[in-house]
């Protein structure tokens, strides 16, 4: 099967396009990318004729080329005609947006396995049913939701594979955006009738080069499959990342009706993915912030270079005592570790501030810099933590409250943390006065988060990806 044309399309076909309902899912896809995605697109309505302009085909057979893609956005039985079609004419690859299969049982089931049959025979790659499609900016957008009712992510290096559509839609999209974290495709599964999540995996991991961090949001995986795509995770050069929902007993019934699939045992299921390197997020919030940072460190630009974190040595720099604090309670749940400065190292460090901040600030690991502090003494505290070769990141907690703290800070501290190469990982307050700060240091590629948790959960993803690297390499030190 051919998923190049079906992720990268130069041509399209869409089916199920109403002239009267403006809201139909055909008709919004086939605007949608005939007018602001790069894909050619054709319509197809068995009257013919023209829809705003765009020209509109009665029959398959018609067009003016085999599309790489057909979209199919009609009833079940009708669905499985164009399926047929798309074997005699051969057309590669569908995106069928309708249910009643699977999903529905009985005679859903059945329909399903014909049409199972009919593109594996055929060798076509076939995306759902039951999904609402497949975003590749900036070639196509088969979401059937018009572009002013949904949040496109930007471009980036993740590959987000959903088996649920309303997931990706609404917490990832959203999200993404708001967390400027970028994709490279994203893709809702549904029921996963042909093309399931270990092909993708396969697919986004060997085939596609925009690809850098693959992630996957599942209810469980296909039957008979979960074996392969663990081989497949083990080997990927990629990083690997699983959030999965329906792991409680009542999340597997809502499963079964929603996307006909069941999660199975979690410590089974977590010790399966741990031992074949696959990162697994505990919750949704995990799994944005792992994203999010791998998404900044994997850009062309590394303002880390190949420092990473291993043992999860840190150090806290924080405007605010009580930020420190709770930052200092969460770093042992996530596997870090405070470093212990020494009495030369803490007498270096306020030698580094102010005067009047040099009298209240504590030099203790959480650093607390104190209302008092200037930029400078900002600056200075990154340059000498930079320095101490035994701390491997500087969880910096930066509120710009304080007078003092200019809105040049954020472009002075990226010129600091590029030229040391110290991974430093920031919690700004997301509001709009302090966007210019976050812009400073998100163009620069340092990882800015909206919580302490995330910032401490961001440096535990760097140090987990540490991990699986070097299991990747057979040090077996880290087997543990």
């Amino acid at each position: 099967m051919d998923l190049q044309k079906l992720f990268k399309p130069k041509s399209m076909g869409v089916v199920g396009i109403s002239k009267k309902n403006p809201l139909s899912p055909g008709r919004i896809i086939l605007l949608k990318n005939e007018f602001e995605l790069q894909v050619k697109v054709y319509g197809i309505h068995p009257e013919g004729g023209e829809l705003e302009g765009v020209q509109l085909y009665s029959r398959l057979d018609e067009l003016p080329e085999i599309p790489d893609v057909l979209v199919i956005a009609v009833g079940a039985d009708d669905t499985i005609n164009y399926i047929k079609q798309c074997a005699d004419l051969g057309i590669p690859s569908s995106i069928i947006i309708g249910g009643g299969f699977a999903e529905i049982g009985g005679e859903g089931i059945k329909r399903q396995d014909q049409l199972q049959k009919i593109a594996f025979d055929n060798d076509i790659a076939v995306i759902g049913p039951n999904c609402v499609g497949i975003y590749s900016p900036p070639i196509m957008d088969t979401i059937f939701l018009p572009t002013e009712r949904i949040t496109r992510p930007p471009k980036g290096s993740v590959a987000l594979i959903s088996q649920s559509g309303g997931v990706l839609v609404d917490q990832f999209f959203v999200k993404f955006k708001e967390r400027n974290i970028g994709v490279s495709t994203a893709v809702s599964i549904g029921n996963r009738a042909v093309v399931d999540e270990t092909m993708l995996l396969e697919y986004f991991g060997t085939v596609d080069d925009e690809t850098s961090n693959i992630a996957f949001y599942l209810e469980g995986f296909k039957d008979k499959r979960a074996r392969e795509f663990l081989k497949l995770a083990k080997k990927a050069e990629d990083t690997v990342i699983t959030f999965f929902g329906g792991v409680t007993k009542q999340g597997r019934i809502a499963t079964q009706s929603h996307t006909a699939s069941l999660a199975g045992n979690l410590k089974i299921l977590s010790a399966a993915l741990k031992q074949h390197f696959v990162i697994q997020a505990k919750s949704e919030s995990e799994l944005l912030t792992y994203l999010k940072v791998y998404d900044v460190l994997s850009q062309r630009k590394k303002p880390f270079g190949n420092n990473t974190i291993v043992y999860g040595n840190v150090a806290i720099l924080s405007v605010s005592g009580g930020h420190g604090v709770i930052c200092a309670d969460l770093i042992g749940k996530y596997g870090l570790n405070a470093v212990e400065f020494t009495e030369e190292e803490k007498d270096l460090l306020k030698e580094n501030m102010n005067p009047i901040a040099q009298e209240i600030a504590s030099f203790n690991n959480p650093i607390d810099l104190t209302g008092s502090v200037l930029d400078t003494d900002i600056e200075n505290q990154v340059r000498v933590l930079s320095d101490i070769q035994r701390i491997e990141c500087i969880l910096l907690l930066l509120l710009p409250y304080p007078p003092n703290i200019s809105f040049q800070i954020g472009r002075r501290l990226a010129n600091i943390i590029t030229a040391k190469k110290k991974p430093v990982i920031c919690f700004i307050p997301y509001v709009p006065k302090y966007s210019l700060i976050i812009e400073s240091l998100e163009i620069a590629n340092i990882p800015v988060f909206h919580s302490i948790k995330e910032v401490v959960q961001a440096a535990s993803a760097l140090k987990l990806r540490s991990r699986v690297n070097n299991l990747k390499k057979s040090n077996l030190f880290w087997e543990k």
